[in-house]
This record gives C-alpha cells, sequence and structure tokens, in this order.
C-alpha cells in the first residue's frame, strides 16, 4: 500500500469510527467506556481509529516511548502503572475518572495525534498485505478488505470474500457485504455505503508515484494561487470585451474556444478540470461545459450543506447563487478554497483579482451549497510518460548548495516568477531531483526541492548553473 493510500485510507476509517462518517473528520480525543459499542466489548476504546483493549495498551505504550518527559508531565495519577500491569483485556475505567483524563490528554497531545496516525497506517498496510495473501489484488478491493478487517476481524474478511464474486473488485465485494449477516459488518450499512463510496472518490488506484483525481484538481489550482493576468480589449474577440479588464485572466482565453463566453470565476473551475483531466473528461466530470453562470450550476448538480475536499463550492449570496470555488481543505465547520476571479481575505467577491485561497467558516454561510463531481470516471490521472514523469520529479539526484542569490520559478521560463519561494540566498542548501526540462532556447532547468517553514517541502524550478552539486548522485 502506497503512503498516498495509506492517508486516504486512514481518513475514511478515522471517519466512520469517531468523525461522523465525514471524510477528513476524526476525534483523536475519543474515550469510549467497556460495555458502550456491545455486549462483547469487556475493556475501554480510545483514540480517532477506535483502538480497544491490548490496541489500547499498545497505543499508550508508543506514546510514552515517543515522549516519556511529556507522559511524566501530564500523568499525575499513575497511569503508566496500569498500563504497564493491568490486564488491559478487560481494563474498564469511567468516562468520568481521573484516569479517563489523562488517558485523553495523552491521546489528543501532539505526540498522541502522531503516534495514532503511525500505528493505524501500520495496521493498514498489514490488513492490505492479508488481503492480498488471500487473493486480492486490486487497490481499492484491499482497502475495502481493510475497513472490514478494522471492524469486523479476520474472520470477517474470509466470511465476505467466501460470498463475493470473482474477480476480487471494490464493486463485487460491496455487493456481497450487503448480503452479510455476521457481527459488525453487515449490520452497519451506511458505513459500507460510506467507505464504498470514498474510496469510489478519494483513493487513487495508480502506484506511488500516481495521485489521486481530487489531489491532481487540488494541485492545478493551488498552482495559480495569486496569479493576475491583465490584458486589453483588442486581445480578445468583442463578446468578451465588455467584462472589464480586470476580469481577463489566462484561464478563459485555454477555455474559450469551447464556448464564447465571460472570463469569471466559474470559468477558473472549468479550467482547472480540463487541465486536470482533459477537456473531454471535464464535460463528463461537469455535465456542463464550460460553467459560465453559477445559478446554471446550481440547478445541475445535488447540492448537499457538508463541504468535502474536492467539492465545487456554490456561494449563496443576495437571494441568488453568485460565486464558486474548489474546496481543497475541510476541518470541522471550517473549509478552505481555491477561487479564480476574486481577491484576498475571506470576504466572497465574484470579481476584481486573479487567483486566491481563502477560507470560511460554513456556519456563517447561509444557503451556501457544494457538489460532488462523480470522481470514479477518471480512473487514472496518470499516463505512463506521466508517470515517469512524476517518478523523477519525487526522486532525489543530488543535494545542492545556492551559488548566488537566485529566482524561483513555477514553470522552466523566467516568466513565471514564484510567488510562494521567490528567492534562494546564497549559501541555501537544496535537493535536485532527476527531472530537469529546456527551454525553447536550450536553456536546462532543475527541478529542486526546497524546505518549507508551512507547506512542508516547495518544489521550484533554477536555471543552469545556479548551484553547485555537494553529494554524488543516487543511484
Amino acid at each position: 500500500m502506497t503512503n498516498n493510500q495509506k492517508v486516504v485510507l486512514r481518513k475514511i476509517i478515522y471517519a466512520v469510527e469517531t468523525g461522523g462518517q465525514v471524510y477528513g473528520q476524526q476525534d483523536y480525543s475519543d474515550f469510549t467506556e467497556a460495555y458502550t459499542n456491545s455486549s462483547d466489548e469487556h475493556a475501554i476504546t480510545i483514540g480517532a481509529g477506535q483502538w480497544y483493549a491490548t490496541e489500547a495498551k499498545t497505543l499508550l505504550e508508543r506514546i510514552y516511548d515517543a515522549d516519556p518527559e511529556q507522559w511524566e508531565k501530564i500523568d499525575k495519577v499513575r497511569l503508566l502503572e496500569q498500563v504497564q500491569t493491568a490486564n488491559w483485556e478487560c481494563f474498564n475505567i469511567s468516562r468520568v475518572s481521573q484516569l479517563a483524563d489523562t488517558i485523553i490528554a495523552l491521546i489528543s497531545s501532539k505526540t498522541g495525534v502522531k503516534c495514532q496516525d503511525s500505528l493505524m497506517d501500520e495496521q493498514l498496510a498489514t490488513y492490505a498485505d492479508e488481503a492480498l495473501k488471500q487473493g486480492v489484488t486490486d487497490a481499492r478491493a484491499q482497502a475495502m478488505c481493510v475497513n472490514f478487517r478494522h471492524q469486523g476481524g479476520q474472520g470477517a474478511v474470509t466470511r465476505i470474500l467466501a460470498k463475493t464474486q470473482k474477480p476480487y473488485t471494490l464493486d463485487n465485494l460491496y455487493a456481497a457485504c450487503q448480503t452479510d449477516t455476521g457481527n459488525q459488518v453487515g449490520a452497519y450499512k451506511s458505513r459500507q455505503k460510506f467507505v464504498y463510496n470514498a474510496l469510489k472518490t478519494y483513493f487513487p488506484e495508480s502506484g506511488e508515484t500516481g495521485m489521486s483525481a481530487i489531489d491532481k484538481l487540488i494541485q492545478i489550482a493551488k498552482n495559480e494561487i495569486g496569479y493576475l493576468e491583465k490584458a486589453s480589449n483588442s486581445q480578445l474577440d468583442s463578446k468578451t470585451a465588455n467584462a472589464g479588464e480586470n476580469n481577463y485572466t489566462k484561464y478563459w482565453r485555454d477555455v474559450k474556444p469551447s464556448y464564447q463566453g465571460q472570463p469569471w470565476c466559474a470559468g477558473f473551475v472549468s479550467w482547472c478540470f480540463m487541465k486536470a483531466f482533459g477537456q473531454e473528461k471535464a464535460k463528463e466530470l461537469l455535465k456542463h461545459w464550460p460553467y459560465v453562470y453559477c445559478p446554471t450550476m446550481a440547478d445541475l448538480f445535488t447540492l448537499n450543506s457538508n463541504p468535502k475536499v474536492g467539492d465545487i463550492v456554490i456561494f449563496y449570496r443576495n437571494g441568488v447563487f453568485a460565486h464558486t470555488g474548489i474546496v481543497i481543505k475541510v476541518s470541522g465547520d471550517q473549509f478552505w478554497t481555491v477561487e479564480g476571479n476574486t481577491s484576498g481575505g475571506s470576504t466572497i467577491i465574484a470579481n476584481g483579482g486573479g487567483v486566491c485561497q481563502k477560507s470560511y467558516y460554513n456556519s456563517n454561510l447561509p444557503g451556501t451549497k457544494f457538489c460532488t463531481p462523480n470522481y470514479s470516471l477518471v480512473k487514472n490521472t496518470t499516463s505512463v510518460s506521466d508517470s515517469d514523469t512524476t517518478k523523477k520529479q519525487n526522486t532525489r539526484a543530488y543535494i545542492a548548495q545556492i551559488k548566488k542569490d537566485t529566482k524561483c520559478y513555477t514553470k522552466s521560463n523566467k516568466n513565471s516568477p514564484s510567488k510562494l519561494f521567490p528567492k534562494l540566498k546564497k549559501g541555501a542548501v537544496v535537493e535536485v531531483m532527476k527531472y530537469t526540462e529546456t527551454d525553447s532556447s536550450g536553456l536546462k532547468w532543475y527541478f529542486i526541492r526546497i524546505p518549507h517553514p508551512a507547506e512542508g517541502f516547495v518544489f521550484e524550478f533554477v536555471p543552469k548553473g545556479a548551484f553547485t552539486r555537494i553529494t554524488e548522485i543516487s543511484k
């Protein structure tokens, strides 16, 4: 199971365990007393992944091992002795107790959250390998088996596989689990439906170097944040000239051959889908090509009130659907977007500016709706040649030191200066990846990875001659 797949599947499992069946939501501080879920559960269950009994003990041991000093600051009731000596197969304490409060403080700490994610990823990989040994080779089908395994144990997986029509695909597994009468799986219809739909929507089928359809769309959108390009009326045909120069962006000139309309926020959404998946697939995903009017968008989709990553948000203002964007992140009531033809800040502005990343609180936006394109129509976002490119972009060739103050570029030309990382100082150390490009003038460009305090890493282009290699090329 790839790292990308584990992250997606972890979010799905968290969502059905403690996140209210909302993708990307979870409760790391969850504490459930014994017997709450079932008369067969004789011990407590804790954390976003609902670790029960001896699993709960394992999680707490990892938190202690990761940061004993933090544990000692939090543990004033000698919980560690209980972890080391008590029988956790039947460890039952009240939710309103000092021991429970201490456990909650530990599992909800930064170290506790990291340990939960790490433990979950290890379990997911183990469960996927178990499914593979049982003949399940399809990635999404393996993920569905992981869901069964996490909920009902290995017996549940074996039981459902026995009644699944071959080949073992996600669709066939889902059909089989609908007829299941075993404990903790077949009875939970809404859980299985959520997992099935979430795997269809978010789970990447490709290998380590691929990305899900939603990831690719978001990457396209985020790459354009802050971009603003004005053009005079003479540069566009008369049918768009009345929009005003602040509305002219490069996106509409890519989309415009399909429709002679105005370059506004909905055009940016169309452009992102076209760049991510190609025009024909974008037409299929969007149902109307291209979007030109927000109320039209609202009529074309089934709308929902809660945002999900990859949704198209349609803002409701002054009695009409008036503005749109792409949801790139969700955390509880708050969600983040990328929007075209808008301005900075958190207010909704339909016209004026370039592309911005913005955030909102859903409860403050009465009437705003969200629609989810059928991303399952995109079977693979990475072609064979693209896959090779992506692999090179993610593989380090060597480490280098910048020779002089150097500008960074988002593309391999000097017309694309980076706004996120505009300049590297002399002496800075960067990772040079195996991917290079050569522009029309013959200048060679190198793809580099730079540590960034907020983004983790940033990928940029720099021209030949900007750095000196300080390690040998990797084999």
